[in-house]
């Protein structure tokens, strides 16, 4: 089959230079390729880094599109352009929506690294229920002792002490809200949250969650082993943990 070729001429990619430029982006980081479309026509392909983000040009056919990924608001759009200089509009918003991407940071994959996955006991053989009075009680102490070793093992300041010790006062007083699968879940959000507020390091992140197993690890059953702890929170030699606490009365230490 005969291929018809609509790669850009020298003049347009010295312009899609000029707008990526004036669009705060580094043109060094794009690379040009050819791509085939609708079977024969041959279009040129514009990719940042990867390849992940990428600008696919327009052939200027009956019904020929071009690809914007990102998109405005979805991660691509078509656009039917019906000359170039509609196309380089199209363009230059697709430069302005990947400088925004490129530009903002993702939160989610931040936190990612401050996660501990559970592995202890199943959730779905923990039953869901009320957390008893006594039991609150003795979680709030937990806490109070937590925000006293977290503060002297990771050497806060005062600034910092505060933000841990309210957080830790948000989980104390859920346990007379919340059910005790849905509360433990939610000491896992909460210190993931800690850890990346005060941006700890990976060896410093390892004395949190060490900490967090010292004194709450009776309750939150599903909390690793200590070994699986250090694994996960990529302990290194030579980082100790918070001194053991005694477990609570009638209170079964998991092993």
């Amino acid at each position: 089959m005969f291929e018809k070729r609509y790669t850009l001429l020298r003049t347009q990619k010295r312009r899609v230079y000029e707008i990526l430029r004036q669009a705060g982006l580094e043109p060094a980081e794009f690379s040009w390729s050819r791509e085939e479309i609708a079977g024969s026509l041959i279009v040129s392909k514009l990719s940042h880094r990867g390849g992940e983000r990428y600008f696919l040009f327009s052939s200027y056919e009956m019904n020929s599109w071009c690809v914007a990924c990102p998109g405005l608001f979805r991660s691509m759009d078509y656009h039917y352009p019906k000359s170039w200089e509609e196309q380089e509009r199209i363009f230059r918003r697709w430069a302005e929506c990947l400088k925004r991407e490129v530009d903002s940071p993702d939160p989610w994959a931040e936190m990612a690294k401050y996660r501990l996955i559970p592995d202890g006991e199943p959730a779905a053989e923990i039953v869901n229920e009320p957390i008893p009075a006594i039991e609150a009680e003795q979680i709030g102490r937990a806490l109070l002792r937590l925000g006293d070793s977290v503060t002297h093992e990771l050497t806060l300041n005062m600034e910092q002490s505060l933000l841990v010790r309210a957080r830790f006062e948000t989980l104390a007083e859920a346990t007379r809200r919340q059910r005790s699968r849905d509360w433990m879940y939610m000491v896992l959000g909460v210190c993931t949250t800690v850890a990346m507020s005060l941006s700890l390091t990976q060896e410093r992140t390892a004395i949190l969650w060490g900490a967090v197993r010292s004194e709450l690890g009776a309750f939150v059953r599903l909390l690793p082993a200590r070994a699986a702890v250090e694994r996960q929170s990529g302990r290194i030699r030579g980082i100790g943990w918070a001194a053991r606490k005694p477990v609570p009365e009638g209170v079964r230490e998991p092993s």
